[in-house]
């Protein structure tokens, strides 16, 4: 037996009102109500656990979805740490970018100062 529930009216614009109806069918929902409370409930399950936390959300195409459900059915690897783990390794990528920059730009500096300078290069 269901739990028991409480009723409660909602105004939307017609624009979201069809968004709604156009997603009865989908996810096993029936009708508008079971529409709205899925959403509602992705919502609040979707919200981070801390304050200071962020989440993102990400479409995928058919071929990533069917990729990580692969991973998720074979490493038990879930769609998020999935997620975690590709942002982590862009991340790195990219301050390690950054130190191959710098390092080159202080290698250049150094280079340039250990050049004699030339009568033909002041012009």
């Amino acid at each position: 037996m269901a739990a028991p529930s409480s009723h409660i009216s909602l105004r939307i614009n017609e624009e979201d009102l069809m968004l709604l109806d156009a997603k009865i069918g989908q996810l096993g929902a029936r009708n508008r109500s079971d529409v709205v409370r899925l959403a509602i409930q992705e919502y609040l399950r979707g919200q981070p656990r801390l304050p200071d936390m962020d989440t993102i959300k990400i479409p995928l195409g058919r071929r990533d979805k069917v990729n990580l459900e692969m991973l998720y059915e074979l490493e038990g690897t879930s769609r998020e740490q999935a997620a975690l783990e590709g942002l982590k390794l862009y991340i790195n990528q990219s301050i390690s970018r950054a130190d191959e920059t710098i390092k080159l730009e202080k290698a250049l500096e150094e280079s340039r100062a250990l050049t004699l300078r030339s009568k033909e290069y002041q012009e």
